[in-house]
């Protein structure tokens, strides 16, 4: 158990150092940074982008704690948790601004409909996520099924909040910081099957 933990601790160490890398590099180069993220207008957002948000968060953190180390690890402060929270932050701040700023902002410059915007991006953000299934195809099918839903979910909300994407960060954010280590940990175990845990 404890070379899973420090896989997971090395799996988060690396998003935060790769991820974080390059946020701060868009930091460097942004003018005004969150003002462009839309942290300057959040309370121009309405009642039903709010609304949205809370049920993206609640529906998707209530679906992954049916995974035993996401419960266990939910609300369990320690060096991983900790961790696993920065992580969160910074994930949440990088993966907004690539697959719902830049991304679903190019798809509506080329003319696409906002709802394949949001299909497009939940794809994308699926996809991107293949990756955790490690060596497993049920992990892989499991990690990108249910990242599609949060994705396009997230996307929903950025087109619901008239585009502005500090309630997207804020909603991945606190999903993120939810559900980890506890899903990150799961993979390393090869818990997750197909739709469901592995036993």
């Amino acid at each position: 158990m404890r070379s899973a933990d420090n896989q997971t601790l090395k799996i988060i160490s690396s998003i935060i150092l790769v991820q974080g890398g390059i946020l701060l590099y868009w930091f460097m180069t942004t003018p005004n940074f969150f003002g462009a993220l839309g942290f300057t207008t959040l309370s121009n957002i309405g009642f039903y982008a709010w609304g949205g948000a809370a049920l993206v968060v609640i529906s998707y953190v209530w679906g992954a704690a049916s995974i035993s180390n996401v419960r266990q690890h939910m609300f369990k402060f320690n060096k991983l948790k900790y961790l696993a929270l920065v992580g969160a932050l910074i994930s949440g701040i990088f993966e907004e601004i690539l697959f719902r700023k830049m991304l679903m902002d190019y798809l509506q410059t080329e003319g696409f409909s906002d709802f394949l915007q949001i299909i497009i991006s939940g794809l994308a953000f699926g996809i991107a996520h293949l990756v955790w299934g490690g060596k497993a195809l049920s992990a892989a099918i499991n990690a990108t099924f249910y990242t599609f839903f949060l994705g396009s979910g997230l996307a929903l909300i950025y087109i619901m909040s008239d585009r502005n994407l500090a309630l997207c960060i804020i909603a991945h954010t606190i999903v993120t910081g939810l559900i980890e280590p506890g899903l990150i940990k799961s993979a390393v175990l090869n818990k997750l099957g197909y739709l469901k845990e592995r036993t």
